[in-house]
């Protein structure tokens, strides 16, 4: 059962991008749609930055000056380039696992092409479900907080959907499983210790060839993680620029990644 428990640290492996060291939360609801920016506080305070990157507040419009324009402009357009960040770095974590467990499973199972197409087809459901949660239908940016577990950006939901991906794929395998483990074991003379030895080769292969991919994958979310410090940042000195504003606490950073 050793290529069992390999195949489940190489998925934390592939998928650790999404839970970095950075917890980036949502308090109240924001929603990004058809380029509208929408908030709305814990204290029911609507805040609306249309297209224009003019503030409205429960629908009335602010007048500002210079400065304040300019961090409700910059405040806008670090949301809004955030969304496609975290569906790229979502999406090829979930490629990079699917090429890493697929490979896994092939040495395991070999010509079982039902279970390791079911895994594909899995993986492949996950990737659209992550694009749905940034991008319309017309493939507009698009963010809803309330599409995340507990308003947590970079969550464990994408994570759980892949480990229960995984597991159901097992559980459909466990015949063909066992039965190429016991081979593989016949193969090497009854020799366990020449199985193992064939396993840890075999794992640390695939190790080395994902490793320049899954650095680069953490790199990014790393980026991502700094550029929202830097949005909760223009957030706060919105708090004590723009009086309609002293409410605005929605983007939360509990965790920051440590500087390169």
């Amino acid at each position: 059962m050793r290529t069992l428990l390999l195949a489940g640290l190489l998925s934390l492996n592939a998928n650790f991008a999404l839970a970095n060291d950075c917890e980036i939360e949502f308090e109240g609801h924001l929603q990004l749609e058809n380029r509208v920016l929408t908030i709305e506080t814990d204290e029911h305070k609507k805040i609306v930055i249309n297209q224009q990157n003019q503030l409205f507040v429960n629908g009335e419009k602010i007048q500002l000056s210079t400065y304040q324009q300019n961090l409700v402009s910059d405040y806008y357009a670090g949301i809004y380039a955030a969304a496609p960040q975290a569906a790229a770095i979502a999406t090829d974590a979930i490629k990079l696992a699917s090429v890493t467990v697929g490979e896994v499973f092939s040495e395991l199972l070999g010509n079982d092409a039902d279970a390791i197409n079911g895994l594909t087809d899995k993986l492949d459901e996950l990737g659209e479900h992550i694009q749905m949660n940034f991008y319309a239908s017309n493939g507009d940016i698009r963010l809803n907080s309330n599409d995340f577990t507990e308003g947590n950006f970079l969550g464990h939901e994408w994570e759980d959907e892949f480990e229960e991906a995984i597991e159901e794929v097992v559980s459909n395998s466990i015949g063909h499983l066992l039965i190429s483990i016991g081979s593989e074991i016949l193969f090497s003379g009854g020799d366990m210790d020449a199985f193992e030895r064939k396993m840890e080769r075999f794992g640390q292969d695939i190790e080395q060839r994902v490793d320049f991919q899954s650095s680069e994958l953490e790199a990014r979310a790393d980026a991502l993680c700094m550029s929202l410090v830097a949005v909760d940042k223009i957030e706060e000195k919105l708090q004590g620029s723009v009086d309609e504003l002293a409410e605005l606490n929605v983007v939360q950073i509990t965790a920051k990644p440590q500087a390169m």
